[in-house]
């Protein structure tokens, strides 16, 4: 006898508001960051330059968001995706990390390469720039920091569901609102002491700080894509609601298909006491998933 119970599907519903928030900021930093490289290639600039490249890193992580919101949403019901179509901006988030942390190591080279032949920098237009990109991170955590996690109805025993992939985003923009700080910092050093290094320090400091961001990335998404995930305490949780049934484990297996997902296929000899529905109850209640399935011997 096998049981299945679904519902990864319905996850979407409550990703709307997120989805267009999402929007709203793409937009707003394509233009900033537009507006930030080419003054910094203008004024020669290499902190505003090194936040316009990190404010693009952030646009195309949010457009991944975005684009993996759109696809959950038009496949919502589609049988081939096995398991929703979460991975898709997991997949992309993997390779964004990939091509931030060369973008990072080559802002470093050019910072250095910047320390051994100084230009010039026209303070001026690129401490304005910097400015409107601080005020544009700003407004984007604003907007960012309120969709977090949307309360479900507790009636029916939901769970909080948060939303990582938002969460990153709204953290990934205070760490530009940060890079925009030093920026400014470095400008004004640099227009009030005549020095130059300043700029170039300050955008070795962003690219370490892009390359730590990568790193994590990387990791926390391939240990998703290749099904990595610490199950220990949950696979307890399960074993010992089985054994006050005094039924027993036989097999169990535990994956998350994307940030909000999670998957538990299991099969299990049933004892005396087992009741199939309170078992798969204290189940969903314990390790909160969205997929279970059951098969009972």
């Amino acid at each position: 006898m096998t049981e299945r119970i679904c519902n990864q599907y319905n996850v979407h519903k409550h990703n709307h508001s997120n989805m267009k928030k999402t929007a709203i900021v793409v937009s707003i930093t394509l233009i900033t960051m537009f507006a930030e490289i080419g003054y910094g290639l203008l004024t020669g600039s290499m902190a505003l330059l090194a936040d316009g490249i990190h404010m693009g890193t952030h646009t195309f992580a949010l457009i991944v968001t975005l684009i993996a919101y759109i696809i959950a949403g038009k496949h919502a019901d589609n049988p081939n995706f096995a398991f929703s179509s979460g991975k898709v901006g997991v997949l992309g988030g993997y390779t964004n990390a990939i091509i931030l942390g060369i973008t990072a190591v080559y802002m470093i080279y050019e910072a250095i390469h910047r320390l051994l032949n100084p230009v010039a920098i026209i303070f001026n237009q690129a401490l304005f720039v910097a400015v409107i990109g601080l005020t544009v991170n700003l407004i984007s955590a604003a907007l960012l920091s309120s969709g977090g996690h949307d309360h479900h109805d507790h009636k029916h025993g939901d769970h909080h569901h948060h939303d990582h992939n938002l969460r990153s985003a709204y953290i990934h923009v205070i760490t530009d609102a940060m890079t925009s700080v030093l920026a400014i910092i470095a400008l004004l050093s640099g227009k009030f002491f005549s020095q130059t290094w300043p700029d170039a320090v300050v955008a070795i400091l962003g690219a370490i700080v892009i390359l730590k961001w990568a790193y994590d990335l990387l990791v926390s998404s391939g240990k998703l894509l290749v099904d990595y995930h610490p199950a220990s305490i949950e696979s307890e949780r399960i074993h010992y609601i089985a054994k006050e049934s005094n039924s027993e484990i036989n097999d169990l297996h535990i994956w998350q298909t994307s940030e909000n997902n999670k998957v538990i296929v299991m099969n299990i000899k049933a004892g005396n006491n087992f009741h199939k529905k309170d078992f798969i109850q204290q189940i969903k209640s314990t390790c909160h998933c969205n997929h279970l399935t059951l098969e009972v011997e």
